[in-house]
């Protein structure tokens, strides 16, 4: 695991959990280790009970799995930074919910994210008491959260106590408000559902981008709806009838739509021609295709536009000696040998060679060939290296803002409390707060106050893009895989 991927979950588990959890969660970041070793480890710094507290945390959200030793009677703890990584994400999963359903269904999904895994009865409960709603909504928020489960966005799990896996088919069951054992009947978000609908996002976004017209978003959109298992490379056969019935908008140019995306070079989609007209999507050509724009920009950035293009067509031809490179990309000779040294000097090019064999005996004549390539798998490990790093600097970055402006940003958390507490009860207007705010904090440091927040919502935006990079490198890595 990479300096850079340990940084960040370092500063994840601070930023959410405090500084405690995290420095004892960080000897587990190079291997699984006993409870006796950890303490061992951390002798002098934290309390047995404390570490043990920690570890009860952990492995309630799932960033701790407990591993029996074959070997040993102990049991083994090994951290799961996978998950960690996840909680990235999470802004991106409460927005997919808040779209799809509403905000009550968001309230629930947000609960449930702050328990970790809970019963569905904590769930609904700590839900009406955090958002302070009366108690008379506790059969409304059941409902909501019975059909979050049967939409698979809530998942069962297993306990601690007995150490048992739930059955697959068993996995999306709703338990009944009065069953008998309904507290020991576990949930946690079924991260795979969420992923499906980033995945389905991006997708869609590529397409409206592509095409800038909304409607063709659209017919893309129910298409995916009606995929069966998005992480497969190719999708099940879709019938024309079925997109037409559960489409949104005006459907008498919808053929016409589906065949100027099966057109396209990118080919989001793939129609065949029949009796019956079905439509498949190709995930993994799309994965690939945005990875490729992905490289492309980066390139592009980093070298310039005329690397870009050499970059490019490296990549279409496959092999390609310098001469060929240089016709092909239609760039001076010499400055083609400047810029596809400088792609070779930083890993995004690699060369070849190949050496033509002595026609004649006794004789050391032969002609080396260099033919430029792409190692895409290499390629895509240092770009994920280096985002890894930027979201590490960009995380950094805040806890430093945070840290050295923490006595105002406490008295700001403070006003606005106030602020929400009298804006519920409805017992002052907008004239009385901004007095409050001129009578509470000086000029500047209203002035500093909205530089930090700018700040801030930069960096948070950053890692947010940052992170979208990863997930579709991800999806490449688990495409590509696949299929090999």
């Amino acid at each position: 695991m990479s300096s850079d991927y340990c940084r960040i979950c370092t500063s994840i588990l601070r930023d959410y959990f405090g500084q405690d959890v995290s420095e004892i969660a960080k000897p587990l970041q190079w291997g699984q280790k006993s409870l006796i070793t950890l303490t061992t480890m951390l002798d002098g710094k934290y309390a047995r009970q404390l570490i043990q507290e920690t570890i009860i945390i952990l492995l309630q959200f799932n960033f701790v799995s407990a591993i029996c030793n074959v070997h040993s009677v102990q049991v083994e703890y090994k951290l799961n930074m996978d998950n960690i990584l996840l909680i990235l994400r999470y802004p991106k999963y409460l927005s997919i919910i808040k779209r799809k359903f509403g905000n009550e269904y968001k309230e629930l999904v947000e609960t449930l994210l702050s328990l970790g895994r809970a019963p569905l009865s904590k769930i609904v409960g700590e839900c009406i008491k955090l958002q302070n709603k009366p108690d008379d909504l506790y059969n409304t928020y059941w409902e909501k959260a019975i059909e979050l489960i049967r939409n698979e966005y809530f998942k069962r799990t297993f306990t601690f106590v007995v150490w048992t896996k739930v059955k697959p088919n068993k996995m999306f069951t709703p338990p009944s408000k009065n069953q008998k054992d309904e507290k020991k009947i576990l949930f946690v978000p079924n991260f795979n559902k969420f992923h499906q609908d980033i995945k389905n996002k991006i997708i869609v976004d590529a397409v409206v981008r592509t095409f800038d017209d909304a409607i063709v978003g659209e017919v893309m959109a129910t298409i995916l709806s009606q995929c069966v298992d998005s992480n497969a490379p190719v999708s099940n056969a879709i019938s024309l009838q079925l997109i037409r019935s559960n489409l949104s908008v005006d459907h008498n140019y919808l053929l016409e739509y589906i065949t100027m995306i099966e057109e396209d070079p990118t080919k989001f989609l793939c129609k065949s021609y029949g009796t019956m007209c079905n439509i498949t999507v190709n995930f993994k050509q799309i994965i690939n295709c945005l990875n490729d724009s992905i490289i492309d920009q980066v390139v592009s950035y980093k070298f310039g536009e005329s690397s870009a293009r050499l970059f490019r067509a490296t990549r279409t031809n496959k092999l390609l000696e310098l001469e060929r490179l240089q016709q092909t990309a239609l760039i001076p000779d010499r400055e083609t040998k400047t810029l596809t040294s400088e792609l070779f000097m930083n890993n995004y090019l690699q060369v070849q060679e190949l050496r033509k064999p002595n026609t004649r005996l006794g004789r050391n004549d032969s002609k080396s060939f260099y033919l430029y390539h792409l190692n895409d798998r290499q390629l895509h490990q240092e770009l994920t290296e280096e985002i890894l790093k930027m979201i590490g600097n960009c995380m950094m970055w805040k806890f430093k803002t945070c840290e050295d402006n923490k006595r105002l940003l406490k008295n700001k958390a403070r006003f606005d409390g106030m602020v929400q507490g009298l804006q519920d009860k409805q017992e002052a207007d907008k004239d009385f707060f901004e007095e409050a705010m001129d009578n509470l904090f000086s000029p500047s440091e209203r002035i500093l106050l909205d530089s930090i927040n700018r700040l801030l919502r930069k960096c948070q935006l950053n890692i947010m893009r940052l992170d979208e990079c990863l997930f579709l490198f991800h999806s490449y890595k688990q495409y590509n895989e696949t299929v090999k």
